[in-house]
């Protein structure tokens, strides 16, 4: 059980470390780690979890909130840098309006 969790937590450190690196292959690699420790990690049960794994699984939820952050972080970044690249301005930003008729 214990071996479960710690793959899951250190799959969880290889993604956030990947995400930081902003290699995409390396993000693409560790997300699929991740998705078979978190296929493993399914399998507990709740009450499996004794008090020692307490501490790791704080780690791991831990983790799991930094990668959400970065992740955000990337897509508003990119985001940002499509509307840059497409020639997006402020003031454009009511795409369905004819600019020629009233409101």
């Amino acid at each position: 059980m214990n071996e479960i969790v710690e793959t899951f937590r250190s799959s969880q450190n290889s993604l956030l470390l990947a995400l930081d690196g902003h290699d995409s292959d390396a993000i693409f690699q560790a997300s699929k780690q991740l998705s078979g420790a978190a296929v493993k990690l399914r399998t507990l049960e709740a009450s499996d979890v004794d008090s020692s794994l307490r501490p790791l699984m704080s780690e791991v939820d831990e983790l799991m909130q930094a990668s959400i952050y970065r992740l955000r972080f990337l897509r508003d970044h990119s985001s940002t840098r499509l509307q840059l690249l497409s020639g997006w301005r402020a003031n454009q930003a009511d795409t369905y309006s004819n600019p020629g008729r009233g409101r």
